[in-house]
């Protein structure tokens, strides 16, 4: 009797000493482990067409970062449990009960199914998506010499992807064109790197080369990353790449120049020259072919009036089960709306395949594919956290960061999608990092 007691007496400290040793080990081991998932995150985010696309990840296996970033959220996860860290903000909280509520908004009004596919499977992958954007913003990007290290084999990888890709600038072998890092077909001529197509390329370059400029702390280092990090965006022959620049530049000078009267004449010797070249520039970008021949620009005209169309009825958005039937129904219109605009014939090809089939339908912008789902709350809260963001980074003298932001925020408003490029959540992680002090204002203390 006195031996089952002392067995049932040993058995919980047993397990306890279990656990101690478990969190002990865990504790020792899991700085170690989660910096060498945060480099290897930054190094390889560089690569966005990876063969991974071909499976049920789909535009999640765009990037083998993905594997580090599901350890690292392991790890995040690991921790929250362990420490009992499982009570929720706030914020987040009111975020994810409007998620569901216009999730449920969107099946009220259109129902389970369009297209073919069941909205609540293709609601559920997109939120995994956002998640992970999300996630990335919030990682600590507080071990500086890690990301530092991080970025720079980054930035040699967009490097070596331009000049052993398709472009081959020096003769070089075109290694990089090859079914692992390339799922998608190779377009056009022009430049891609890495990525899937040269508009990616180039948003890519700017984020991870002025993030390399950043980092730096040699001046003439710096000068050379800028330079090599403009020679990559021009190559690349993104027109959004390049208007981006160009409204970057003018940006960047209002906000210099503004108070006095000789500073007012200064702006307009440096905008007067720009708006020139610019004028020059747009008919050799935008031939009037173009758009009869490709359906890049159509398809963006039409799927944005479509978005606007889609908030015009729906001003709290359709959430993420709505997308698909939303651009079923307003579609037709807006590119209707679209070819009575333009004096010239438009292609329809591709943006017409958008009404029988759900692969790969999108906005081409992140805001507007978000502006469709969660409507007018969504636009007021990216303008202020955007308008926020850089005012803190011009208070700290942030420039080169500042750059990047608004880059950014005009390529994720014009023609990048953004969920399947990790470079922007990384430069929007680490941007919070420096105007909250070393505190991610997302991740806390």
């Amino acid at each position: 009797m006195n031996s089952t007691e002392s067995t049932a007496e040993e058995k919980p400290s047993f397990i306890a000493v279990c656990v101690f040793l478990f969190m002990e080990l865990w504790s020792d081991n899991r700085s170690c482990f989660s910096k060498i998932c945060l480099f290897l995150f930054i190094a390889l985010c560089p690569i966005g067409d990876f063969m991974l696309q071909g499976t049920p990840l789909r535009g999640l296996g765009a990037s083998p970062s993905i594997f580090p970033l599901c350890a690292l959220a392991i790890v995040e996860g690991g921790q929250r449990l362990f420490s009992a860290k499982t009570r929720v903000s706030l914020g987040p909280a009111i975020c994810f009960a409007y998620v569901l509520m216009t999730a449920v908004y969107g099946l009220f009004v259109f129902g389970f199914s369009s297209h073919g596919e069941n909205l609540l499977w293709k609601a559920t992958t997109s939120l995994i998506s956002l998640a992970a954007i999300l996630f990335v913003i919030t990682l600590d990007y507080g071990k500086y010499p890690v990301v530092r290290t991080g970025i720079f084999v980054a930035f040699a990888l967009v490097v070596v992807g331009f000049l052993f890709g398709n472009s081959n600038p020096l003769g070089l072998p075109a290694l990089a064109e090859n079914g692992v890092l390339h799922f998608t077909p190779l377009p056009d001529e022009r430049p891609r790197g890495l990525s899937r197509e040269p508009s990616e390329l180039s948003i890519t370059a700017i984020v991870i080369g002025l993030l390399s400029v950043h980092f730096t702390r040699s001046r003439p280092r710096k000068i050379l990353l800028f330079l090599v990090t403009l020679g990559l965006l021009i190559v690349s022959g993104s027109k959004g790449g390049i208007l981006t620049l160009f409204l970057c530049a003018i940006i960047l000078c209002i906000m210099r120049w503004h108070s006095k009267w000789y500073q007012v004449v200064g702006s307009l010797l440096v905008l007067f020259p720009l708006g020139i070249i610019l004028i020059w520039l747009i008919p050799n970008l935008f031939p009037e072919e173009s758009f009869a021949i490709s359906g890049t620009i159509p398809t963006r005209f039409s799927m944005i009036t479509c978005a606007l169309m889609t908030v015009t009825h729906h001003p709290l958005g359709v959430g993420l089960t709505g997308f698909l039937p939303a651009v079923a129904r307003y579609l037709p219109g807006a590119m209707s709306a679209v070819e009575s605009i333009f004096p010239f014939p438009l292609y329809f090809g591709e943006v017409s395949e958008y009404l029988t089939s759900a692969d790969m339908v999108s906005t081409k912008t992140f805001f507007f594919d978000q502006l469709m789902r969660f409507g007018v709350p969504f636009a007021l809260f990216f303008f202020v956290f955007i308008t926020g963001l850089i005012k803190r980074l011009a208070a700290k003298r942030r420039m080169i960061l500042l750059t990047a932001i608004m880059a950014c925020s005009i390529a994720v408003m014009t023609y990048q999608p953004g969920t399947g490029n990790f470079a922007i959540p990384i430069l929007f992680g680490v941007a919070l990092l420096e105007v909250g002090n070393g505190t991610n204002p997302l991740r806390g203390k």
